[in-house]
């Protein structure tokens, strides 16, 4: 099948495979930064201002979900708490939202992020 034959989900979905789940998160942020530029073409265009004003808050939730994904998959170079440089391929602990300390820290937080809860696991890069 010829790759303009694809529907928009299969299209997505080959962007998507055999990527890890941060590769898949960092392709993602980009197709949504993407979108909210769609959006926000489209209300450029937009006579009705309910029509305008809605266009305009799908882009500001896709700049949202945009930022969330780049925050998500950030890699940081320091602990979060004492400071110590973590530059890869040092050893460090991250929970899901990138929150990233040194072994030691992660050890003496008993494996629990400060900032959101999660579970600190060894950092994948």
């Amino acid at each position: 099948m010829a790759e303009k034959d694809l529907s928009p989900d299969l299209a997505i979905a080959a962007l998507l495979e055999g990527k890890s789940r941060r590769e898949m998160m960092v392709i993602l942020a980009r197709l949504e930064q993407g979108g909210a530029g769609i959006y926000q073409s489209f209300a450029a265009n937009e006579r009705n201002e309910k029509a305008r004003a809605a266009l305009l808050a799908g882009a500001e939730r896709e700049e949202q979900n945009s930022a969330l994904l780049k925050m998500m998959t950030a890699v940081k170079d320091k602990c979060e708490k004492c400071g110590k440089a973590l530059a890869p391929p040092a050893a460090a602990e991250c929970c899901s939202f990138q929150c990233t300390f040194c072994p030691d820290c992660a050890d003496n937080m008993k494996h629990v992020c400060p900032n959101c809860a999660g579970e600190l696991t060894a950092r994948s890069i």
